[in-house]
């Protein structure tokens, strides 16, 4: 894109994100029926022989199994990186890497429900788990795991379960089954679970945003502001994508309206907000555009696409560069196709406007000389009537005289 260089990565560090995903993959995860059994071969008359027993692995050490959990939870690190750096379709051949990161996961995953003190850990690995399949797209078993993992947050201790990290938990995971469910078309099902989840969010922010009129401290924006506000962004957003989806588009607009607020009374935003504040205004950019504002709408994808330029360029972290970078070139046809549109509408807006200027000035002019012409024929009337009448007079004077 000529319009946005700097967003466009170095081929070195390009061959260095290449060769850390030797560990992950980008495709979508399909979710497929298992592999029936190769048939058995045919039975032979020769006598049977006793398989061999292979020896009983011994169990995995406690250290041997925090390993393994260890590099799954770093090879899914990076597998998000990589997700947020390039396109699927680049690496399919790594399926078989983030199977077995998955199966890494869940077998960790099963070794800690064997421990009763282990709530918070299990509550997040199983919400690492399901996110992990429904950005692979396997919405169906993610939907499964993410209802697993619910039950984990709504079984956290209770001192646990009330602090701003047990909230979010919980959370995260009626946002994310409401996720699973939207991408399946199960709006109906999903819209009440992400009204749970702005429930959860406004709490929080309310808890830690400044009072009305008060003025964030100077500097960065507080790490517990910017977090629950990024949260309570990305709530209003998805709740009112999903309001859209069941076809109520004046309850969505109220909805990313409340997002808008937010934004408008911190006045200052973090990274984090930024980006969740591009994606709202990009979900109010669509809104407008299905409903024929399609200035309104070009105008808020130009705004969120200015952000994007910003933050890329001043961020120095890499994630807000690929994220911003992702954003940007979403944005970027919408943008394009929809500004030739305007711009097309406007150049025929502009010559209708021209021919009714023409067409009135000739009008004007067609009038004006048929004023000037009864104007000129009533002129000529009067001169012949006066005329005609000093020519009576004058005939008149004469008799007079002869008469004398």
């Amino acid at each position: 894109m000529k319009n946005f260089p700097h967003l466009l990565l170095s081929k070195t560090w390009y061959g260095a994100a290449a060769s850390i995903m030797a560990a992950l993959i980008l495709s979508s995860c399909e979710e497929q029926e298992e592999t029936p059994p190769a048939a058995e071969p045919p039975a032979t008359e020769s006598a049977p022989q006793e398989p061999a027993t292979p020896p009983t692995p011994p169990p995995p050490t406690d250290a041997e199994l925090l390993e393994r959990a260890r590099t799954a939870l770093f090879n899914q690190a990076v597998y998000v990186l990589g997700q947020k750096i390039t396109s699927p379709e680049f690496f399919p051949e790594l399926n078989s890497e983030v199977k077995n990161m998955l199966e890494m996961l869940e077998i960790y995953y099963a070794e800690l429900q064997k421990k009763s003190d282990a709530a918070h850990e299990r509550t997040r690995l199983a919400l690492l788990i399901a996110s992990t399949k429904r950005d692979l797209g396997a919405y169906g078993k993610a939907e499964e795991a993410y209802k697993q993992a619910m039950k984990e947050a709504e079984s956290l201790p209770e001192e646990l379960a009330k602090q701003a990290e047990g909230q979010r938990l919980l959370s995260a995971g009626y946002n994310g089954l409401a996720s699973c469910m939207l991408a399946q078309g199960k709006t109906t099902e999903a819209l009440p679970l992400y009204e749970k989840a702005l429930e959860l969010d406004k709490a929080q922010y309310d808890a830690v945003a400044p009072a009305e009129g008060e003025e964030l401290p100077e500097g960065d924006v507080p790490p517990d502001i910017s977090k629950a506000a990024t949260d309570l962004l990305d709530a209003y957003r998805c709740l009112g994508d999903c309001q859209l989806a069941v076809d109520d588009p004046e309850e969505a607009r109220e909805t990313y309206a409340k997002g808008q607020k937010v934004v408008q009374q911190l006045k200052k935003l973090s990274s984090g907000m930024s980006i969740s504040y591009v994606k709202l205004l990009t979900s109010i950019g669509n809104l407008d555009n299905r409903l024929g504002r399609e200035k309104e709408a070009f105008a808020s994808w130009v705004m969120a696409a200015r952000i994007c330029q910003g933050l890329n360029a001043n961020s120095p972290k890499l994630e807000v560069k690929a994220e911003t970078k992702r954003c940007f070139e979403s944005l970027a046809p919408a943008i394009q196709a929809l500004g030739s549109k305007l711009q097309a509408a406007e150049k025929d807006a502009a010559e209708k406007a021209a021919e009714e200027e023409a067409a009135k000035a000739k009008a004007e002019q067609e009038a004006a000389e048929k004023a000037a012409a009864e104007e000129a024929a009533r002129k000529a009337e009067e001169e012949q009537k006066a005329a005609q009448a000093a020519a009576q007079a004058e005939k008149k004077n004469n008799r007079r005289r002869r008469r004398r």
